[in-house]
């Protein structure tokens, strides 16, 4: 075996790496390692971009459901059942104010009860004895 077939180069001093070109091939020499700082920011760099995706992917469906149909649907359905029930209970007054009238109407007893009870009203001759009670 030849000697001469298993030297290899040495490696180039620090200076010799200036010297080359920025497109010199490196032909199987290694990178200097890089140094601790720089590792850090590249680590933190990730680091804020990951946190920054994941801000991104949480934010924006959550952003996109307010402004869609989707929400304003669900409160419209609450505003219509609100709305049914208050139509419903204001039908039901209707009906009982009707038959009210009806009777008042129809009824000399009912007028004479509404004019008693809700106007104060009394026959001539009758006395009103008014009684209040101490608290």
């Amino acid at each position: 075996m030849d000697p001469m077939a298993y030297q290899t180069t040495p490696p180039p001093s620090a200076a010799g790496l200036s010297a080359l070109p920025a497109t010199a091939p490196l032909h199987g020499r290694r990178l200097p390692p890089p140094s601790l700082t720089r590792l850090l920011l590249v680590w933190a760099a990730r680091l804020v971009l990951a946190v920054g995706l994941a801000i991104l992917i949480g934010y924006l469906p959550y952003h996109l459901y307010l402004r869609s149909g989707l929400s304003q649907y669900v409160s419209l359905r609450g505003e219509l059942a609100n709305l049914t029930d208050t139509n419903k209970k204001l039908r039901d007054t209707n009906t009982e104010l009707r038959l009210q009238l009806l009777r008042i109407q129809e009824d000399d007893a009912e007028i004479e009860r509404v004019a008693r009870d809700e106007l104060g009203l009394v026959r001539s001759g009758e006395l009103v004895f008014k009684v209040e009670s101490k608290r």
